[in-house]
């Protein structure tokens, strides 16, 4: 028995929270079933519960500023986790979360007219961050075989070639496919980007997500070179369930736009961590790592029930094999409902999933479900449409 029970219900309802709250307002139904945004059902470790209560004690909820032991909690994690000692020095940070630090980054890396290479399905917000700077995304679609997602070289390196394109945006693991590239496949994407003096944004922010068979591997950990040619953003947001906190760490290798970077987060004003967010971190990084072990080992085996029911009672449904995140990646396209999905899983099944068609075109009969939630809530969501299919 593990040290939290995963299992335990939490009334979310009511508590203004964007997963279980918003579904009227993006659904059209309050009674749906909420599996959609990447926001985990579990309560956060005990340990970071106990960290805010001493603060609250306290009483003054003054700026903050980030101490040795919050730099020193980010790097032994990163060592003794994945085995990739950063230097201290290109340490950089952006409070708002990953998305602002990289809309900051495409402003100091493009003008607009430029283009950003991205593989497709990808996480839609990136893509909002490139189409809304001005920048054209250059899409290198993966490549579907066997029920895995696989990077097409062939398409890539033409589009980096492009004497227009100044940026590959990706992500790793990817979202939502949740392929988490292998050493070899960063080795041969990261030598291209160098040869036609492309820079690398990867938004790691799933990392620590890795399924067990699987290992996460920096990018800028690779070679001196592309630690310089990379950029690199990773959160606890994701990895310990505190979304609502906006904290996020920014890895730059290269001297001069790490300090063009900084410059930039102090005209904007957003250097100094959120208060919790900080605190969080420090103590997540310090003391948690049998909560995510815990959670990594509940999301598995959510996964593996997944699989087995919908092989028995949803055999028009498949489920693509994911390295890394929480998610599942789910083609309903067996079902001959490509045209009103989304209708019928919201109005006749009262589930809500993330659309497919956010991540690109040619998804629309995918949905990206969220399995960080208990068991039973899981189950009963496919059973309402095992059963609205029969009806």
């Amino acid at each position: 028995m593990g040290r939290i029970d995963l299992d335990r219900p939490v009334e979310r309802r009511g508590t203004d929270s964007f997963k279980w709250d918003a579904v009227g307002r993006f659904f059209g139904r309050e009674d749906v079933i909420p599996m959609w945004v990447a926001d985990m059902d579990f309560p956060c470790a005990p340990e970071i519960l106990e960290a805010f209560e001493v603060r609250v004690r306290h009483g003054v909820m003054g700026y903050t500023v980030r101490n040795d032991g919050y730099l020193a909690a980010i790097r032994n994690w990163f060592s003794s986790r994945h085995g990739w000692d950063i230097p201290e020095e290109h340490l950089a940070f952006s409070p708002p979360g990953v998305i602002f630090a990289v809309n900051v980054l495409l402003e100091l890396l493009t003008q607009p007219g430029d283009r950003v290479v991205m593989q497709t399905p990808n996480y839609d917000a990136l893509m909002d961050s490139v189409e809304k700077s001005g920048l054209e995304i250059a899409r290198n679609p993966l490549k579907a075989k066997d029920g895995r997602y696989e990077l097409d070289f062939d398409g890539l390196e033409p589009l980096l070639a492009d004497p227009r394109t100044k940026v590959m945006l990706m992500a790793n693991p990817n979202n939502p496919t949740g392929r988490l590239w292998t050493e070899e496949e960063l080795r041969r994407l990261g030598e291209l980007c160098l040869a036609h003096k492309v820079m690398i944004l990867t938004d790691d922010i799933h990392c620590d997500f890795a399924m067990q068979g699987h290992r996460y591997v920096p990018l800028p950990s690779l070679s001196p070179e592309l630690a310089e040619h990379t950029v690199l953003f990773t959160s606890t947001n994701k990895t310990f369930n505190l979304g609502g906190l906006q904290t996020a760490t920014v890895v730059i290798g290269d001297a001069e736009l790490r300090e063009r970077y900084c410059g930039a987060m102090l005209r904007y004003q957003t250097r100094l961590d959120n208060l919790f967010g900080a605190i969080a971190l420090e103590t997540a990084y310090e003391k948690c790592g049998y909560w995510l072990d815990e959670v990594l080992s509940y999301v598995a085996e959510n996964r593996q029930v997944l699989a087995e029911y919908v092989l028995e009672h949803l055999p028009g449904l498949k489920l693509y094999h994911m390295d890394a995140t929480y998610f599942a990646w789910i083609d309903f396209s067996g079902l001959g409902k490509e045209e009103g999905l989304e209708d019928f899983l919201v109005k006749e099944c009262g589930v809500a999933f993330t659309p497919g068609r956010e991540f690109g075109p040619d998804c629309g009969a995918f949905m990206r479900v969220n399995l960080a939630c208990r068991r039973a809530i899981m189950l009963e969501a496919f059973r309402r449409i095992e059963t609205a299919l029969k009806k």
